[in-house]
């Protein structure tokens, strides 16, 4: 289990579980106060959610009941000092390669309360949760630039398994010649198989339950189409070539949120020139007043997404606490 920090709970200080009809406005201010500089549209976006469902009274009661009968409850802990919230940890169920496991999120300590160990509390006792529950593992992310909260996730057992930069464009992409014998163009069928076992790579089956990966919205075949007509969801793809041969292929859905998703599959060793005039090709085509979002290896292409007008958002460290089988 997790190293154990010994923190003994005062008369002023002390763990419990999250009401979510009387925490969540606690909870949205909390966060928002932590992490406010960091925060995209999307993020200020579901920091109001929280706060409109929270005074929907009788909407929560509900929710609250049926919660209670679930194998695996959205839950969360927070801490509370004289009666005041100022400690907050969200543990959510999701469902990694086919098991089931929990993401813990939106852990966040007032400035005032630092350094008294309560996100160590908080962790212990969201890990003793998911072990009692029969989650055979726990995912957080966290970002590279706080060193403190890696450290401590690392002394109670998380191990680091990947670090994943999301870039957004900026307002603006430069014009560049087009290199000798290199063409960009709509994908081609053929080109489906080589972009397949590129996006496995870049998107591994890891990643699909926080970056969902919907095979049926790629593959060229009449299945696919089928799949896309029925649903209504579609993509547009774009590929380049180097005399001749397959350099890259990006794909692009329009979303219903503060940025449209691009997807970017591209061989290991990066062909910078051709990546590059395939990124511009596809900003000029789209020409759209919504930002592009564009998730990747935090080491991947970066100087041509630079190149292409593209900055980073900020990068993730993903962790993983796995529990014993013995």
């Amino acid at each position: 289990m997790a190293a154990e920090i010994a923190i003994s709970p005062s008369a002023r200080g002390h763990l419990r579980r999250l009401d979510m009809r009387r925490d969540l406005v606690k909870v949205a201010d909390l966060v928002e106060l932590c992490f406010y500089d960091t925060l995209d549209a999307e993020g200020k976006k579901y920091l109001n959610e929280m706060r409109k469902a929270a005074q929907v009274a009788s909407f929560m009661g509900i929710a609250s009941n049926l919660i209670s009968d679930t194998t695996m409850p959205p839950s969360g802990y927070v801490w509370e000092e004289n009666g005041r919230l100022v400690g907050n940890l969200s543990l959510i169920p999701i469902v990694v390669q086919s098991k089931r496991a929990y993401m813990i999120a939106n852990v966040a300590t007032h400035p005032d309360y630092r350094q008294q160990g309560i996100a160590t509390q908080l962790t212990m006792a969201a890990l003793k949760h998911a072990k009692i529950n029969g989650a055979p593992s726990v995912w957080l992310q966290v970002r590279d630039d706080n060193p403190t909260a890696i450290h401590i996730y690392r002394f109670n057992g998380f191990i680091e398994r990947l670090r994943r930069t999301c870039w957004y464009n900026g307002p603006s992409y430069p014009e560049v010649p087009i290199p000798a014998g290199v063409e960009t163009g709509r994908r081609q069928v053929n080109h489906w198989v080589f972009q397949r076992e590129w996006l496995k790579r870049v998107y591994p089956n890891e990643l699909n339950w926080h970056l969902p990966f919907n095979w049926n919205l790629f593959r060229p075949d009449l299945w696919g189409k089928l799949y896309r007509t029925l649903n209504l969801q579609f993509l547009r793809h774009w590929s380049v070539e180097r005399n001749g041969k397959l350099k890259g292929v990006a794909s692009w859905k329009h979303a219903y949120s503060f940025t449209d998703r691009l997807w970017l599959a591209i061989p290991e060793q990066v062909d910078e020139e051709a990546t590059l005039l395939l990124l511009l090709n596809v900003r000029k085509d789209i020409q759209r007043g919504q930002p592009l979002s564009l998730n990747l290896p935090n080491n991947l292409a970066v100087d041509v997404l630079k190149k292409a007008g593209f900055y980073p958002h900020q990068t993730l460290v993903w962790m993983e606490y796995l529990f014993s089988t013995q």
